[in-house]
Order: C-alpha cells, then sequence, then structure tokens
C-alpha cells in the first residue's frame, strides 16, 4: 500500500471511526453561574434529544492531521445516507487525491494519484488498524450522535459548567461531557484498555440546521499501538440536511486493483 493509500485510509477512518456534531458565529455561551443538578435520566434524555436522525447529510470540510506519519492539509466532500451509505472525496492542493464509499459491510477506495482500487470488507479496517470498525458507529459519529453509551450502566456529576456522564463495561470506558441548557455534547472520550486504544473529541461552534444543533469544529485525538498518537482538526461548512445527494463511484479499468 503506498503512503499517500495509507494517509486517505487514515483520514477516513478519523472521520467515519472516531470519526462528532454537535452559530459562522460562535454558539451563545453558556452560563458561568453554577449549573442546576440534574439527575442522571434527564441528562441521558437530553443527550439522546440532541442526536441528529436524519436521512441525509452533506457537507464540506477542511481535515488537518498531525501525526501518524503526516502532517498536510486535505479538503473533502462528505456524504451520508442512514443505513445505506457513506461517501467522501478528498482534495489536495484544489484536485481530487481520493475517494470512497462505505457500505454496511465494505469500503471501497479509489486513489486517484496512483490510479489504484480498493476493496475491502469493512473488518478490514479494524485487522490493519486495530481500531473498531462498524458502519453504524461511523455514521453516528459523522453526524455528531453520541456512541457506545450503556444506558443501564450510567452515572453522572456536576460541575460549575457542564454534566459528566460516565459509562464502564467489560469492553469500554466512556466518558461524555454535556454543557448546560440546551445540553448539547462538548466532549467525548472512550478507552479501550484490552487493546490499548484511545479517542477523545471535542465539539464546538454549533449552528442550528432544520431542527438539529451541528458542532461545525472538532478537534480528534487518537492513540492506538497501530497508529500512534495523533491529532485530526476537522471544520466542516456547507452541512445540508435531509437534502438528497449524489454518491458517484465508478472505477476506470484504467485502475489497477490494490
Amino acid at each position: 500500500m503506498t503512503k499517500f493509500n495509507r494517509i486517505l485510509h487514515l483520514g477516513f477512518i478519523a472521520i467515519f471511526i472516531i470519526i462528532f456534531a454537535f452559530p459562522s458565529c460562535k454558539a451563545k455561551k453558556e452560563a458561568a453561574a453554577n449549573a442546576k443538578r440534574e439527575s442522571t435520566s434527564f441528562l441521558l434524555e437530553k443527550l439522546q434529544g440532541n442526536q441528529i436522525q436524519a436521512e441525509w447529510f452533506s457537507s464540506k470540510a477542511r481535515i488537518v492531521p498531525s501525526g501518524f506519519g503526516m502532517n498536510m492539509t486535505l479538503s473533502a466532500n462528505i456524504r451520508v445516507r442512514r443505513d445505506s451509505a457513506i461517501w467522501m472525496n478528498v482534495s489536495k492542493i484544489g484536485l481530487e487525491a481520493g475517494r470512497a464509499l462505505i457500505r454496511p459491510d465494505s469500503v471501497f477506495i479509489l486513489d486517484r494519484l496512483n490510479r489504484t482500487y480498493y476493496a475491502r470488507p469493512l473488518a478490514y479496517v479494524e485487522s490493519e488498524y486495530n481500531l473498531p470498525a462498524d458502519f453504524n458507529l461511523l455514521q453516528e459519529m459523522i453526524l455528531g450522535n453520541a456512541i457506545l453509551l450503556d444506558e443501564d450502566n450510567v452515572n453522572s456529576k456536576k460541575l460549575p459548567d457542564q454534566y459528566i456522564l460516565t459509562a464502564n463495561t467489560n469492553d469500554y470506558q466512556t466518558e461524555y461531557r454535556l454543557g448546560t441548557v440546551p445540553y448539547l455534547l462538548k466532549e467525548m472520550s472512550v478507552n479501550d484498555d484490552a487493546h490499548q486504544r484511545s479517542f477523545s473529541i471535542d465539539f464546538d461552534e454549533y449552528k442550528k440546521i432544520n431542527q438539529y444543533h451541528f458542532s461545525h469544529r472538532r478537534n480528534i485525538e487518537l492513540n492506538s499501538e497501530e497508529t500512534g498518537d495523533g491529532t485530526i482538526k476537522i471544520n466542516f461548512s456547507k452541512v445540508e440536511i435531509d437534502v438528497p445527494k449524489s454518491m458517484p463511484f465508478s472505477v476506470s479499468s484504467r485502475y489497477q486493483r490494490g
């Protein structure tokens, strides 16, 4: 696999696997005064109520990875059709460098720079990068929804300007930080000690689109034995929700199968 193709893979993985959401003005600052103590069940209800349940999602994104042996700025178009497909193309210096189509069980990647085509089962991501690979997980992370939340095993506590929900299972330790009203997700982190991997995502710059709040700026921190330490900054723009989009993906006969 070429170095650039590994970069494409990591970019797709960073967005899709680790990959959150949650006004171009800053969101209103939350009150600095002490937040009211709320019950765990109330906070779970608010967290679930802010989930994006759209059929379609599309946006442009500026992606700046650091670490993983790379340091560059990429532009991307991202499109999601719920429970069906995730599509993305990546450009470098204004030229399309790669394209990906992810289905519930498969991932397809075009490396335009090297005229190479890759088709893999989605499980390939996990085996190659030691990162969890699941279509629904990727989809929810793009939409900015909380993931890996065990609702039967959650505790909460109040800080002066935010709430923290924590959950521990045999596989993961998760933490979700919510702001005060309207209780939007500010940060999520997942630790998988058994596989020595972790990630966290900060959400900022919320805008309301249709009935949903969407975070246009995110900072992702990743660590695993396979990828090492790294960060990915993503700025979303031109976000559309519930507007159908095409997902063009064709392979020229001139491309070699990788």
